[in-house]
């Protein structure tokens, strides 16, 4: 049985230790409440994000009106979008999930660094383009395989940033409800409970009031075709 496929680390690692030094210098720093919006949905967002603490979901509505989270940050993690035109809107709302500290540095004063400095520019481009794969991947995610292939990916990824190896088993110490389990994938949180039901019978997995403990990661990569995604893409 093949246990998870590694562990993921906050995706300023791509950025070396001068530049990320370079962009905490030049960020002015907000704090932000439990539940704060950072950033509408198509609202124009004309900076760069460094999470100090904290975390913030990405979300879409879909056209029941529900919420979708598309991705999670953490602390360490930098986020914003670089936009094709000046004036193209957010393709997300972003939402703190608990009470954070969050740098903030004008896409402006970006691309007066690239400018000026073409190793700094490099890594913007490695940045960018691991988060454009990261993307990638969660749409294959969603559309590709089906609702069982989606949450086995999101289980899969939760493994790879928080799960613990005990015994050949997997325990991801945290236990989403089936409806924070259905807005990461688009499903209802009934096709969630169902889908769950069935993999605790068949002994791919068991849970808890506050975790789950994967036993079975063969039959969950199948149902997803895990790529085994390298750090930094192997998150949610």
């Amino acid at each position: 049985m093949s246990t998870k496929c590694g562990t993921t680390q906050p995706n300023s690692f791509i950025f070396s230790s001068e530049t990320k030094q370079l962009l905490l210098e030049m960020m002015a720093t907000h704090t932000y409440p439990k539940a704060s919006i950072v950033c509408w949905e198509g609202e124009k967002c004309d900076k760069f994000f460094y999470i100090k603490s904290g975390a913030v979901k990405f979300t879409k509505i879909t056209k029941k009106g529900n919420p979708l989270v598309m991705f999670l940050f953490g602390s360490g993690d930098f986020f914003g979008e670089f936009d094709i035109v000046e004036s193209y809107p957010s393709s997300y709302s972003i939402e703190t999930t608990e009470e954070s500290v969050i740098g903030t540095i004008s896409k402006q004063e970006l691309e007066t660094l690239m400018q000026q400095d073409i190793r700094f520019a490099g890594e913007i481009i490695r940045w960018t383009s691991m988060m454009r794969k990261h993307s990638e991947m969660k749409v294959r995610d969603l559309l590709l395989y089906g609702k069982p292939g989606a949450l086995a990916s999101t289980l899969l990824r939760m493994a790879a940033m928080h799960g613990v190896e005990e015994d050949g088993t997997v325990v991801i110490p945290r236990h989403p409800s089936d409806g924070e389990l259905g807005q990461l994938i688009g499903a209802p949180r009934e096709t969630v409970n169902r889908l769950m039901s069935q993999w605790r019978k068949d002994g791919i997995l068991t849970t808890s009031s506050n975790a789950i403990a994967i036993h079975d990661f063969d039959f969950l990569k199948e149902l997803c075709h895990c790529e085994g995604c390298p750090a930094g893409i192997c998150r949610l």
